[in-house]
Order: C-alpha cells, then structure tokens, then sequence
C-alpha cells in the first residue's frame, strides 16, 4: 500500500471518530437501550380512519390537509386538491417508525439543544376526536432523529422512517399535480378561449359535438383520445404561491381559458405568457387557486389542439346498415335505390337488381371514408354542389341527407357536407 493511501486512510478513521464524539458530545447520556418498539400503533393511526393531517415547519404557515370521502384537500394556507399517495405515505411513514432508545426525563435545556423546542417540524394526526401528534427534532448518524409525542416529556430516538419523509420532501408535491382529476370522457361540456376565439363543445349521451361557434358533430376516436389527454395533464412545477401580481404572468386577463363542467361542477384553467427565453413552457393557474403553475409546451399543445382535428371526417354519422333506400339528385334528375334484403333495386326500373357492390361503396363512403381535410367555412357553397343523397330509414324516414360537390366542373378535389358547414 502506498503511503499516500495509509495516510488518506488514517485520517478518514481520524474524522469519524471526532465526528462520533461531536454527537455524543451534543446527545444527552441518559438514553436507555430498548427493543425497536413501534412510534405509533395501527389503533393509535387507523389509516382508514384519519381525516386530518396538519404539518408545521421551523418557518412558515402550517399545512392543513383534510380528507372530504374518498379525496384529499389541502385546505390551509389555500384549497388546493392534495396528492392520495402522499397523504397515505406521510400515515404509513409514522406506521413504520421505530423506538430504538429514549430519554425518560430530558434535563434544562436538552429540548433546545435537540432541537424540539421548537422542533424542527411537527405533524398531527387526526381521526374523529383522536389526534396524534409527533414533533420532529435534531437528525444524526444513520439518519436517527429525536421525537416526542403529543406533548409528552420524555424524548425518543427514532429511525429516520417519518423524519426522512418530512424534513428531506418538499410539500408542494404533496399536492394533487392533475389539471382535471377525475376527468373522463364522461365530462359534459368543455368550453376553451384562446383571444377572442371560443369553441363549445358538449356532450348528448355517448356523442360529442360541437356547439360554438359551427354546430358540427366530433369524431368519437379523436374525442377518446383529446379526454386521456385532458386527463393525464399536470403541471411540472409551481412557479409561486400566493402572488401579488397576475399580470406578471400574462394571466390577467389570461390568454387562454379552458373551462370542463361534470355533474354541474366546473374547474378553470386559465392559461398565461411563456416563461421566457427559447422554450414553450407557460404559466398557468386552476381558477380559486393562489398558485401560479408552470406547464411545458406539450402540455399546452394537448390542452389546446386545433378544433378541426376534433371534427368528424365523416361525411355522414350513419351506419350503412341503418339504411333502407336512397335518393341520388344530380341537377335535378333523381335515382332512387331500395334495400331486397342482400340486394339493391331500382324501383322506377321494375324492381331491377343493380350491382350491391357498387352501392356498398357508395355507402362506405359516405358513413365510413374519413377526408383527408376538414374546412369549416361560414356559409355554404351553393356553386360548387353537384348533387345530392338522401338516405332514409326501414321506416321511411329520411336519415341525412350529403351534398357532392367539387371545386372545378371536370377536375379538381371532391368534397362532402351535409348540413354544418364542414
């Protein structure tokens, strides 16, 4: 072994025996061994039971949260919904501390000196009229801290179990960090601003549509996929509590507004300027809440897509199977077509069979080809339409009825609308 080696050895051992001493030096000398004993027992903390838990630092306002059915809420300094999982982890972090000493009757000033008077944190459990409550005080080697609970003198050394939970985590994460938790294409209405623009769109039953500014039915499958994203949107960071001015951030008035109403109840995101520099991260806030919220540019993207992309890119919404017969009017010369069970006829030409595949394909079609665009346009038009099919049901009924057109008389892309402008 080099010496070099020797020496860089020797006073690594030289350091952790002062560092040893130091804690011993700074630890009072009455502890008493005993058997790891759990902090807290099961009765004492019945998970299922607590529906309150407040959490005091050094410095700064305490941290109420309180448990309304089956969510939690941060409802101190501001409401805020809270994160299931980390209310449960701050329950089961107190479940799995353990006792491996104590002091039985701490001497003047050993509370100061351990840092429990004041301790460094404080959490209270509450469950009905039962409470327990565990203040958090000076952490040493292998992360062992000091504790006392609920008030009481003796002092007890701990594993670091709930001390690591409470002094090394940062609390805005114990905040629930979805948009729209609970969100689900089960929503009723989704109502988005961006300028002076708004789109409404609103849901019938198992169908979408949109209802402001065109009214204009929305692709189930785009609609499915526009929900998950809805429901898997968080914001990446807070950017500030509380904060004195909005404008700062480009949210009052905000740029843009989505607003998701289920079972009568809405929550409002209202979305501001980009952070700054290159990226296409903006800051954000849930309406009520004082939080200002950072979300990337992803995020905004899903929130936000092109309306167009949610439309229908069907001509028709109908089945093919929902249809009876059809009418075909090109310039006013009209061609009716019947259903005979698996065949089609023609019965202002005695009934005769026409070939089923071509009007299959004439089905598919109109109820099934998806467009390669979309145009939304303010009125309809009327020049470029070269006919028009109606289709009607076993009961007689017409179903809808889907105008041809085209942009140029002998060439050009063909096009299909029936009704809505799109």
């Amino acid at each position: 072994m080099r010496w070099t080696t020797t020496l860089i050895t020797v006073c690594a051992a030289a350091a952790l025996v002062v560092v040893a001493w130091l804690m011993h030096e700074s630890a009072p000398t009455r502890a008493r061994s005993t058997d790891p004993i759990p902090l807290a027992t099961r009765s004492e903390l019945p998970r299922d039971e607590i529906d309150r838990i407040e959490v005091r630092f050094e410095q700064g306002r305490p941290l109420v949260f309180t448990r309304e059915g089956d969510d939690w809420w941060q409802t101190e300094p501001f409401r805020h919904a809270a994160s299931y999982s980390s209310m449960l982890s701050l329950i089961e972090s107190a479940l799995a501390t353990r006792v491996v000493d104590r002091i039985d009757v701490p001497e003047e000033g050993d509370l100061e000196r351990l840092s429990l008077d004041p301790p460094r944190a404080s959490i209270a459990y509450g469950a009905g009229e039962q409470q327990v409550r565990i203040d958090v005080g000076q952490t040493g080697l292998g992360g062992r801290a000091y504790v006392r609970r609920d008030g009481r003198p003796e002092v007890l050394v701990v594993d670091d179990a709930l001390p690591s939970t409470l002094l090394n985590a940062n609390p805005v994460l114990w905040r629930e960090r979805t948009l729209f938790p609970g969100v689900d294409i089960e929503v009723d209405r989704i109502e988005r601003s961006v300028g002076e623009n708004t789109v409404v769109l609103e849901r019938s039953g198992r169908e979408w549509a949109i209802v402001d500014p065109i009214s204009t039915r929305i692709d189930g499958e785009s609609m499915g996929t526009h929900a998950i994203d809805l429901a898997r949107a968080m914001w990446s960071q807070v950017l500030l509590d509380q904060p004195d001015d909005l404008a700062a951030f480009g949210l009052e008035p905000p740029l843009a507004r989505l607003a998701i109403t289920r079972d009568d109840r809405t929550r409002v995101l209202l979305i501001g300027d980009r952070i700054g520099g290159a990226t296409q991260d903006r800051a954000a806030m849930i309406e009520g809440v004082p939080a200002v919220l950072q979300l990337d540019g992803r995020t905004v993207a899903s929130l936000l897509p092109d309306p167009v992309t949610l439309v229908d890119h069907r001509a028709s919404k109908l089945s093919g199977s929902d249809v009876k017969s059809m009418e075909i009017d090109v310039s006013g010369d009209v061609f009716r077509l019947e259903r005979a069970l698996d065949r089609w006829v023609a019965p202002e030409f005695d009934g005769q069979e026409v070939p089923t595949e071509r009007v299959e394909e004439l089905l598919r079609s109109i109820t099934s080809l998806r467009a390669t665009e979309v145009e939304i346009r303010d009125g309809y038009p009327s020049d470029l339409e070269r006919a028009r099919i109606t289709l009607f049901g076993f009961d007689g009924s017409p179903l809808d009825t889907v105008r041809l057109l085209r942009e140029q008389p002998d060439a050009g892309r063909w096009a299909m609308e029936n009704g809505d402008n799109v």
